[in-house]
């Protein structure tokens, strides 16, 4: 049976490295700020929930794969393309994927015009980023980060972040 869209939308705040894993004390520090600010309560939102996004958030969830992953929407495909010339890579990308996993590199070849690329480097449609780690924000009233706790999401993520939603 195929999945059926969902109204939920969840956001994943993703280093923008793809090789950084956070330092667990580092993010500790992070996530803490968020708690005595009222933001968190535990895992939850806490009471100043909305000061994080407008409507607030259901919970927070840290997510440290033992392998690298990408992280996206969950229903659905993905359209992955070449940024030059704009041809299909979804194989190529799948083959870095593996070869990430497996200790070597990210990049990825477009087997039209011969360019290679790193997977964060490819236009993936929905949106998606490559990465090792995450913190994953659960049943946000919308997709916009409010400004005033991003130094802390960049202490619990190790500096700057991107942010990917995701249905389902």
């Amino acid at each position: 049976m195929a999945q059926r869209p969902s109204h939920r939308l969840n956001l994943y705040l993703v280093p923008a490295d793809p090789e950084r894993r956070p330092e667990a004390a580092a993010a500790e520090r992070g996530l803490a700020a968020l708690r005595r600010a009222g933001v968190l309560s535990g895992w939850r939102a806490g009471p100043a929930a909305g000061r994080l996004i407008a409507g607030g958030f259901a919970l927070l969830r840290v997510d440290r794969p033992p392998l690298p992953v990408i992280y996206g929407n969950r229903q659905g495909g993905y359209a992955v393309r070449c940024p030059r010339c704009g041809a299909g890579m979804v194989p190529a990308a799948l083959r870095a994927l593996s070869t990430w996993r497996a200790g070597g590199g990210r990049s990825a070849s477009c087997p039209a015009c011969g360019g290679s690329w790193e997977l964060e480097e490819l236009e993936t449609a929905p949106p998606a980023r490559p990465a090792r780690f995450a913190l994953e924000l659960r049943d946000v009233a919308g997709p916009e980060l409010l400004p005033e706790h991003r130094p802390a999401l960049e202490c619990a993520l190790g500096g700057g972040f991107l942010v990917v939603g995701s249905r389902g």
